[in-house]
């Protein structure tokens, strides 16, 4: 039996036959190697007696032997070969053609079903063949893990990136690759968009991975437990690749180092003991439950707020003040600890009897707000000024500056310079203060005349808007009585 021949009907004499078909459907996708094999293949289907065995065409093309072989599987994947004898090895060339026939078949096997996307999957490893257990890898990908071909292309595409080799192979691709696909495909990974991001995490992770394995003087390539171990670190620790091989140093102490040894060393360096840890998870919970997990540089400040003598509970109390306020960082807690450290406050006691004393207080505060037309809360200017005007008017008086400075730009600056008037003024009752103010306005009414200036407004003056006065960013007083009725925790 000849080395190659045409199947039935299919040869064309005097020529070599390429159909246009072959040209546009297969032409830009398969690798070089295969387009020789298979172009010297149809010249000796017409002319048999040019070659006689596969080692002869082998010599022909300056190929190896298996390199032909496998050219040859590779048209039988694509359908335009088929094999008629195995030793030694014998073929027929298939006509190019869209749909199969009685007699071939050519696009029905599982192969055909994906027969683009397996081509571009080869075209991505070039010249080295893809064999029918790296075909039937990527096609259960799609068939039983559930991804795009679009994400599955994707996730060759990084494990050709990423390997140690520089003419990475299909088989030692699609082993690593395969792992990696399964525990993907179990985070919920389908889409090419899934897997872009699970990618972007992974080269954040894998270097350090990898780089931890070179400390550890292993020739091998992370695990996937050793990887997740990692992003742990970098991802929800925050901790740089400096800090991690750092840290390796102490794992000389254990006969064999490991990462599992490692991420107990990095979890001893980040908590310290875990009732400084515990604690400081309770703050972080507090400001923003979705960033509860401590960084190195927030177990650094919750330790020194502790060594300055605030309790943990007085820390967490903080916590739960900025929250209320939307203020959500940690350097918010320390800002508002600074200022209660400056009070003599340490203890959750003394904070909660200062916050009390401070909602008794705020009370009228808020009503002559209200009375100026200020819809926004008490400040701690707001009470300094307020305490002062109580030590030398009585209420009521306080109430009619209120009502006439509604409409201001700047209501409490004008109260208070109104008020100083009226003290020196002798002003002691509400009538007094009414027929002063009454005076005051019809002297810078009256018709003709240079209007006298109203003696309230005699300073230095400059252009002031009310957020001047605004939040002095201290404790949520309007809040506090709701939360900490009855003696509760404040849960």
């Amino acid at each position: 039996m000849p080395f190659f021949s045409f199947a039935e009907g299919s040869a064309m004499f005097d020529t070599t036959p390429i159909e246009n078909l072959f040209l546009m459907e297969y032409l830009s996708t398969a690798p070089e190697a295969c387009l020789r094999v298979y172009l010297y293949a149809r010249m000796l289907a017409l002319h048999p007696e040019l070659g006689g065995d596969m080692a002869e065409t082998a010599r022909f093309l300056h190929m190896d032997e298996e390199a032909v072989y496998q050219a040859f599987a590779y048209w039988e994947r694509q359908g335009l070969v088929k094999r008629l004898t195995d030793r030694p090895p014998t073929y027929a060339l298939l006509p190019v053609r869209g749909e199969g026939t009685a007699a071939q078949p050519a696009m029905e096997q599982s192969y055909y079903t994906y027969r683009d996307y397996n081509a571009s999957m080869q075209a991505l490893f070039g010249n080295n063949l893809m064999d029918t257990h790296d075909f039937r890898v990527a096609n259960d990908w799609l068939d039983v893990l559930g991804y795009d071909q679009d994400a599955a292309l994707r996730l060759v595409q990084y494990g050709i990136k990423t390997s140690r080799s520089k003419d990475p192979k299909p088989r030692g691709v699609f082993e690593r690759m395969n792992k990696l696909a399964a525990a993907w495909a179990d985070r919920g990974c389908r889409t090419l968009a899934d897997v872009e991001k699970v990618i972007a995490e992974q080269e954040d992770v894998y270097p350090v991975a990898k780089a931890v394995v070179k400390r550890f003087a292993l020739r091998r390539d992370p695990t996937m437990d050793e990887v997740d171990l990692v992003k742990k670190w970098v991802v929800e620790w925050k901790l740089t690749q400096e800090q991690i091989l750092d840290a390796c140093a102490e794992t000389t102490k254990a006969s064999k180092p490991s990462f599992a040894y490692l991420d107990a060393v990095l979890k001893n360096r980040m908590a310290g003991d875990d009732a400084l840890w515990a604690g400081l998870v309770d703050v972080l919970r507090e400001l923003d439950a979705a960033q509860a997990t401590p960084t190195p540089d927030q177990r650094k400040a919750y330790a020194e707020l502790l060594a300055q003598g605030f309790e943990p509970e007085a820390v967490k109390l903080a916590a739960i003040q900025c929250h209320r306020r939307k203020k959500t960082r940690f350097e918010d807690v320390k800002w508002m600890l600074k200022r209660w450290g400056g009070e003599g406050i340490y203890t959750r006691q003394a904070a909660e009897a200062y916050i009390g004393e401070l909602e008794q207080k705020t009370a009228p505060v808020r009503r002559i707000l209200e009375l100026c037309g200020l819809e926004r809360r008490p400040t701690m200017g707001d009470l300094a000024m307020v305490e002062a005007w109580q030590a030398v008017h009585d209420p009521a008086v306080i109430d009619y500056a209120a009502g006439c400075a509604r409409g201001m730009q700047v209501p409490m600056k004008y109260m208070d310079k109104l008020l100083e008037d009226w003290r020196a003024g002798g002003v002691r009752t509400v009538e007094e203060a009414a027929a002063r103010h009454e005076a005051a306005r019809r002297s810078r009414s009256a018709p003709g005349q240079t209007p006298a200036q109203n003696p309230a407004l005699n300073y230095a003056q400059r252009e002031y808007r009310e957020e001047d006065y605004g939040d002095d960013f201290y404790i949520d007083l309007d809040k506090y009585a709701e939360k900490y009725a009855g003696g509760g925790d404040g849960k």
